[in-house]
């Protein structure tokens, strides 16, 4: 079993105090050098050497923060620390990861690499970075903040969208390159030509879909809300599955599983009521594909019960013969800010 070791920390200078402890004697010879690099991280942390900590993490991770989001994530996990405990959770012999807590809660990773001099380099592995594939209309260069998409980021050029691969026959799909962005802290900047481009996460899976910001087209996002709706009172059996059909493309996966839904479980109900219908943002992948996220509220009641929810779709769209339909659909009632709401 690893042991658990200390590192006090104070808001002053702590190599002229010396103040590094650890909660056993029986320190092997082999855990010298790994806690008295440890402790040097630590000291550049608490005494906000951001810029330093920040360029030796390249050496350590693949990544593309910015310095910026860096000293904020920096900031929010060791500000306040007083005494950080580690623990050895796994090595070989290039690579060590720690586990850090602050009063046996744990508040990161620190991950050390070796380097080709022989030398070690650390990084912080913060509990909520993420690995994300950025998925950019083929022929469009980005870059991401300030740096260039190229070779070195490809995984696939020239492939379907993924968030078209439910059609049965993905042709008339929109056309991507995609890249892998390492260890994210954010969502990042995304330019194209010195312009910001549109961007959307997607709501089951770690990608980003790049394009063009359409929030403001009024007729689609009208088109979008009166979809949604249409969605939301085929399960409340308000609308039969044909009232679907009409608004999907049905050579889809996404239509073959709405179509296959049971509603025989909704409560029959006397009233009912949409509020608070918006789509919040459009981003078009092509001059015929777009995603977007739209939120609405629903209430129902039969006399003696009701309930509202609170709904949030991100629909993927695709147009063909100069009409919008849905081709995909991921729910996720957290886009909504009236969800936020329930304690």
């Amino acid at each position: 079993m690893k042991k658990l070791f200390s590192v006090i920390l104070s808001l002053v200078v702590l190599a002229s105090l010396g103040l590094f402890s650890r909660n056993t004697l029986e320190t092997a010879a082999e855990e010298a050098d790994p806690a008295k690099l440890i402790q040097e991280y630590l000291e550049k942390v608490v005494n906000a050497e951001y810029e330093d900590v920040y360029n030796e993490s390249f050496s350590v991770q693949m990544h593309l923060n910015d310095l910026d989001s860096y000293e904020k994530a920096l900031f929010g996990v060791y500000h306040d620390a007083e005494a950080i405990q580690y623990k050895l959770y796994a090595e070989d012999a290039t690579s060590k990861l720690f586990h850090l807590y602050k009063d046996t809660v744990r508040i990161c990773d620190l991950k050390m690499q070796k380097q080709g001099d022989g030398s070690w380099a650390l990084a912080t592995v913060f509990k909520d970075q993420k690995d994300y594939i950025l998925e950019v209309p083929a022929g469009m260069k980005v870059s991401v903040n300030g740096s260039e998409m190229n070779d070195q980021y490809l995984l696939e050029a020239n492939v379907p969208a993924s968030n078209f691969l439910g059609l049965t026959n993905t042709a008339s799909a929109p056309k991507v390159n995609r890249y892998k962005l390492n260890s994210m802290i954010d969502i990042p900047r995304v330019t194209s030509e010195g312009k910001e481009c549109g961007l959307m996460e997607d709501v089951t899976s770690n990608t980003i879909y790049i394009g063009t910001d359409a929030t403001t087209d009024k007729d689609l996002a009208n088109t979008i809300i009166q979809y949604a709706v249409t969605c939301a009172k085929f399960p409340a059996q308000e609308a039969g599955v044909g009232a679907v059909a009409s608004v999907s493309v049905t050579d889809s996966q996404w239509y073959k599983r709405v179509s296959g839904v049971q509603n025989n479980w909704f409560t029959s109900h006397g009233t009912s009521k949409f509020s608070n219908e918006s789509v919040l943002k459009i981003v078009k992948q092509s001059d015929t594909a777009a995603i977007a996220n739209v939120v609405f509220d629903y209430y129902a009641s039969n006399g003696s019960v009701d309930r509202t929810w609170n709904c949030g779709y991100q629909m993927t769209l695709l147009n063909t013969g100069g009409v919008w339909k849905i081709a995909g659909m991921g729910i996720d009632s957290s886009l909504n800010p009236n969800a936020k709401k329930i304690k």
